[in-house]
């Protein structure tokens, strides 16, 4: 009995030559074969717009439309040269999606009655496609929007791979509050003489995960906390208590007897991270 050993890179023949069986990976700029939380269909790469949300709570939302580019590599992993298509099956309600094959010479479309793009590779080749997402006002601020931008082979349709552009609408979220003291710690009515603790919690609410996914990390956050700047009344009725700190090893500047203005300087911080901010104050 004769065996026929077939190995695993052994090209496909049909009769009239090799069969051009395609595959493909798309994923963030430079790592097509990235892998998300689950697998190599949920990779993704974070941006954020920056228009409208510094030093913003997380209360509201936009007020203004903003834009952003992302950078994606699409990979030819087939047996030969194929010609893929590019489309965005999920996207965000009133999202408007460009995509450039031309370095941002020329950006097209998607939409329904133009659903997809065209991207011809020769074998092995790869190529950069930048997408180009505006986001329409009105948005929840510090919220994560997923366009799935999806590659499919023309030389074997069932040969498809996802990755994920999200766009957030500002990542570094700040919650401040304020609370009055007695010297002894114990909640009480703000009166003359008594202290009041300002306290500003700050949070990377930005997703991490998986391998080879392109992160947002904010380096040099500046929280700046101006007692004279309204809605902000305490820089005239209050008087500076030295002592201010943050748990994140963050570098205060204006912590000093009369100050009404204090700025912390967070050197990074990843996504997932959070920190707190205190200063304290005596009412006059």
């Amino acid at each position: 009995m004769m065996l026929l050993t077939i190995s695993a890179h052994a090209k496909v023949m049909k009769d009239d030559g090799p069969l051009n069986i395609g595959d493909v990976l798309i994923g963030p700029c430079g790592v097509p074969g990235a892998m998300g939380p689950t697998g190599i269909n949920d990779d993704f790469t974070n941006r954020s717009i920056s228009t409208d949300i510094a030093n913003l709570s997380s209360v509201g939302v936009t007020t203004v439309p903003g834009t952003i580019v992302f950078r994606n590599t699409v990979q030819n992993t087939g047996a030969g040269d194929d010609v893929f298509l590019l489309s965005t099956p999920t996207t965000p309600d009133g999202f408007k999606i460009e995509v450039s094959v031309d370095s941002g010479d020329n950006y097209v479309e998607l939409r329904t009655s133009n659903p997809s793009i065209a991207i011809p590779l020769a074998y092995r080749a790869a190529a950069i496609v930048l997408v180009r997402i505006t986001a329409p006002a009105g948005l929840k601020r510090f919220i994560g929007f997923d366009t799935v931008i999806s590659v499919t082979s023309t030389a074997t349709p069932a040969a498809a791979n996802e990755t994920i552009d999200r766009l957030y609408t500002g990542f570094i979220r700040l919650d401040r509050s304020a609370t009055a003291l007695k010297p002894g710690g114990r909640w009480t009515v703000a009166a003359p003489g008594s202290e009041i603790e300002f306290v500003v919690s700050y949070e990377n609410v930005s997703t991490f995960g998986g391998i080879g996914n392109s992160l947002l990390t904010a380096y040099n956050l500046v929280i700046s906390e101006n007692g004279n700047s309204a809605p902000n009344t305490w820089g005239a009725t209050t008087q500076h208590i030295v002592g201010a700190c943050d748990d994140q090893g963050g570098v205060i500047i204006g912590d000093r007897p009369g100050s009404t203005y204090l700025t912390d300087i967070v050197t990074s911080l990843a996504p997932g991270q959070s920190g707190v901010f205190k200063f304290k104050r005596r009412i006059k």
